[in-house]
Formats: structure tokens, sequence, C-alpha cells
């Protein structure tokens, strides 16, 4: 598969961040330990490739333990409507991406620190069936979160969310 060069430099650019940031020593490091398991960082940006509108890609950093069962990375991102960032807005919102479509990412229990890209697919509808449209370029609320499990009612043990930029590249 062939990266065009903008789509390649902008994850060039985020793998730089993710990394400097996750060799640095965060505050508070000399006094206490980081809870566990932890998201420490989500790239500030939602890339986008022209060729693909059903896919985004957005970066991460987590770290966990103890291997848990069925630990999996759930990540979604939600753009336009009212507001994405309330509960219950997958039935609001204008666009959504997650790995409800591109699946579950799995992930590695160690107690160091990982860094991932992870490529969400895009729903058609929402609860109520009412069509969604791709991402736009602009801001959207990223949701990053460590679950344990498989019901829907499991247990969320560790999240991170924020508004990133959608960065549309050509390819």
């Amino acid at each position: 598969m062939r990266l065009n060069r903008s789509f390649a430099a902008a994850i060039a650019t985020l793998c730089m961040l993710a990394f400097s940031l996750a060799l640095a020593p965060s505050a508070g490091a000399a006094t206490k330990a980081s809870a566990d398991p932890t998201v420490k960082w989500l790239a500030p940006l939602a890339l986008m490739r022209s060729s693909s509108p059903g896919e985004v890609t957005v970066a991460g950093i987590y770290k966990c333990s103890a291997p848990l069962d069925q630990m999996h990375l759930w990540v979604s991102v939600k753009q336009g409507g009212p507001d994405p960032t309330k509960e219950g807005s997958s039935s609001t919102v204008d666009a959504w991406y997650d790995t409800n479509i591109s699946q579950d990412v799995a992930v590695t229990c160690d107690g160091h620190w990982h860094h991932v890209f992870v490529t969400l697919g895009m729903h058609p509808t929402d609860f109520t069936g009412r069509p969604l449209t791709g991402l736009k370029s602009g801001k959207a609320w990223l949701q990053f979160c460590l679950v344990q499990g498989t019901e829907e009612a499991t247990a969320i043990v560790a999240s991170q969310s924020r508004w990133v930029k959608v960065l549309r590249t050509h390819s």
C-alpha cells in the first residue's frame, strides 16, 4: 500500500509527538506512580484519507499491567449535532466513527507504554436509522477507552477524551 506524501508526513509527525511524550517524564512522576491501566496521551489530529472517507485514523498512548479479561480499546470520533461530548450523542451527531465498525483493538498489558494508531470505521446511520455523513474538516470529539469484557455494561477502566482537528489528506 502506498501512502501519499501528506498522509505519510502527518503520520510521521504523530509518531514523533507520541514517542517524545511517551519518553518524557510526566508531572509528579518522581513522587507518585501513574495509576494502572492508564490512557496517557491522545494525538490532536484525526487523519482521513480522501480515498477512504469511511475510515479515520487516530493515535494514543496507553498502559496496563495485569492482563484483564478481554481487555480492548474502544475508540470513537463524533462530529456535529448539538453536543458530541454528551452521553447519548450517538443519536444526535452528524458523523460517527468507532471501533465497533472497524473491530475492537486488542491491547498488550505488560506494564509498558504502548503507542497505537487506531483506524475507525464510519457508522452509516445512528441507532434510530437516521443517515449519518462523513467527517468534515474541522473539529471532532475523540473518546479513547480501555474496556474490560464484552457486555454492553462493561467497565471502562481508563479513558481520555479531547477535541481533535480532522485533517483530510489527498491520496
